[in-house]
């Protein structure tokens, strides 16, 4: 008994907890989902799922279908036949050429082609003659991000209303058409041109740069859903086939781009681009060039003063003032000598012939002017004094052979 006891307090005590947990999880607040998708199996604010489900009902004799592949592989459409509609929804509408001939060809065959993106890429803005603002610009300038309010356009529209929500705007405008082949179908509540129609062939393309319009939040809100129901009127009610694509939307996705980012906006123009890439270009260029190692001017060296015969002349002056003449002629001598050993390596300790016939055949000096030079040398080792003609003598003697030799 008291083990049945034990085992009804124990489940009695989990179904109470769980019950709890149920309660808690009701009353909690639902969390508000950000995120934008405009997928059209979200049910989240800022998915599609919506739009997507009233298709059966705005067009009750038509097949509705759902694919994402890119347009020229379209299992579901006739490109040679008409009165058919593929309802393009994406964040990014980044064609390329290739990919738009397609939807081109499909048009002109007299169907419709309804494209729903809040950026164009340069491509399709050259293929359709337009230029759009894109929201970043309104992001970095300050502008209110939240809030959208759409208005279409009478004609064609018999309805004036304006349309609008708290949510987020995302949304963009154009600021060139071609007025010649294009129709203006709605604007934002600055007047600014978001919704556009152009005729090609037998058919019509649309162009719409308000994406959150379609989006679940948007159009539960109020009576938007009649803004949807005025927006998809221009699709006639009798086509028999429409396909909800979503192959652009996929793209970008898998090739994981960024959110719009200013810089990616101002690519698009290949102006800038060009402009901004060649200013980088020679910034760099700069750079290289001023990391280069840069030498100063060498400064000139000049050589250095012989001070050694100023000095000597000094020295000289010194003992012809002072009258001391042999002492004088000595030094001339010993500097005469010394000349001798270190110019032409000759041996000065004995002044004989063997001498001056050695100093004549290495200096090519006369042998006579030798031998007197020879002679005073040896008289001033005896003498006792030497006139100023004597001193004199001597020195121009031993100047010619300076020069000379």
């Amino acid at each position: 008994m008291k083990k049945y006891s034990l085992f009804f307090i124990v489940a009695v005590s989990v179904i109470a907890f769980m019950s709890l947990l149920l309660i808690s999880a009701k009353n909690r607040p639902r969390k508000f989902n950000p995120r934008i998708t405009l997928r059209h199996n979200e049910k989240i604010p800022y998915g599609t799922n919506v739009a997507y489900q009233l298709l059966p009902a705005l067009f009750p004799n038509a097949s509705v279908s759902y694919d994402k592949k890119r347009p020229g592989d379209w299992d579901s459409l006739d490109y040679k036949t008409g009165n058919q509609a593929v309802i393009i929804v994406t964040k990014d509408f980044n064609a390329e050429v290739w990919e738009l001939e397609p939807l081109k060809d499909f048009a002109q065959n007299g169907n419709y082609v309804f494209i729903i993106a809040n950026t164009f890429s340069y491509e399709a803005n050259r293929y359709f003659h337009t230029r759009t603002k894109d929201l970043v610009f309104d992001e970095y300038f300050g502008e209110g991000l939240d809030s959208l309010q759409l208005n279409l356009e009478n004609p064609p529209f018999i309805n004036h209303l304006a349309y609008q929500y708290p949510g987020r705007k995302y949304e963009a405008s154009f600021i060139e058409i071609d007025t010649l082949r294009t129709n203006i179908m709605g604007r934002n509540e600055k007047k600014q041109v978001n919704f556009i129609q152009m005729n090609t062939g037998k058919g019509h393309f649309y162009l719409h740069l308000a994406p959150l319009a379609f989006s679940n939040y948007f159009l539960l809100h109020k009576d938007n859903i009649h803004y949807y129901e005025q927006v998809l009127s221009v699709i006639p009610p009798q086509v028999n086939k429409i396909v909800w694509n979503e192959y652009f939307l996929v793209k970008r996705s898998n090739k994981k781009e960024k959110d719009p980012s200013l810089y990616r906006v101002l690519f698009q123009y290949p102006a800038f681009k060009w402009g901004l890439l060649t200013a980088l270009g020679a910034l760099l260029l700069f750079i290289l060039l001023e990391m280069r190692r840069k030498q100063r001017m060498i400064p000139e060296i000049t050589p250095p003063i012989n001070d050694s015969l100023d000095f000597i002349k000094t020295i000289g002056r010194l003992y012809y003032d002072q009258n001391d003449h042999v002492n004088l002629a000595k030094k001339m001598s010993a500097y005469f000598l010394d000349h001798l050993r270190n110019h032409y390596k000759i041996t000065t300790q004995v002044l004989d012939e063997s001498f001056v016939a050695t100093v004549h055949s290495k200096t090519d000096y006369p042998k006579e002017d030798l031998k007197q030079i020879t002679r005073f040398i040896r008289f001033t080792d005896t003498a006792k004094f030497i006139s100023d003609e004597q001193l004199s003598e001597f020195y121009l003697q031993l100047e010619n052979f300076y020069q000379n030799a």
